[in-house]
């Protein structure tokens, strides 16, 4: 797919809310910031992107990722990411590094603790900078190091603290990008945080 493919198809994703992950997707192939060889075969070796079901997680225990994942989507108001099956697999499977964090990037709040706020954003920025998987990932988190505390000055006690918190927490943990998180729904959240070295 050229350029000028994906921002036609990206302009009309953009104007259905059930299709932003589709959106997402496309700019990343129309910006050309590919998921890196390396990473994108470990992430492919997963399978399918996850389809989340919130009914069903709403069903399980609290305390299991899949129920503390629902309740912190239903109290912010968010719903979760997804990308259409019909989207086109040379766009997935090159960016399918973006897709999978973007699916899973409120599942990292949830196992590191970080709340939606500004500093709590950045400490999610800093966990994943930390994890190393892509370099937008470390340019993301120096633009919020940089945007955040223009936007929430209140918070840059916080900001900072969460910075160095994430980075601490990124470099010790397990790369969970690279988990299969989506089959752990059931499993305690503390259990999870231990064993992965959250």
């Amino acid at each position: 797919m050229t350029r000028r493919e994906a921002y036609r198809k990206f302009r009309i994703a953009l104007r259905d809310p059930a299709r932003v992950g589709d959106a997402a997707m496309y700019k990343a192939h129309m910006l050309g910031i590919p998921t890196e060889p390396r990473h994108a075969h470990e992430l492919l070796a997963l399978g399918e992107l996850p389809r989340i079901d919130i009914e069903a997680l709403r069903e399980l225990p609290r305390g299991t990722l899949g129920r503390e994942y629902v309740e912190f989507m239903a109290a912010r108001g968010l719903h979760p990411f997804v990308v259409d099956s019909a989207l086109e697999r040379d766009v997935l499977e090159r960016n399918i590094g973006i897709a999978r964090y973007a699916m899973m990037h409120d599942v990292f709040h949830v196992l590191t603790g970080f709340n939606t706020r500004w500093a709590g954003e950045l400490g999610v920025w800093a966990f994943v900078a930390a994890q190393r998987y892509e370099p937008m990932h470390r340019f993301a988190l120096a633009m919020g190091c940089l945007l955040y505390p223009l936007l929430a000055p209140l918070q840059i006690p916080q900001l900072w603290k969460n910075l160095r918190r994430g980075l601490a927490m990124g470099r010790r943990a397990d790369r969970l990008l690279y988990l299969p998180l989506e089959r752990w729904w059931a499993r305690p959240v503390a259990q999870l945080r231990e064993e992965l070295h959250i």
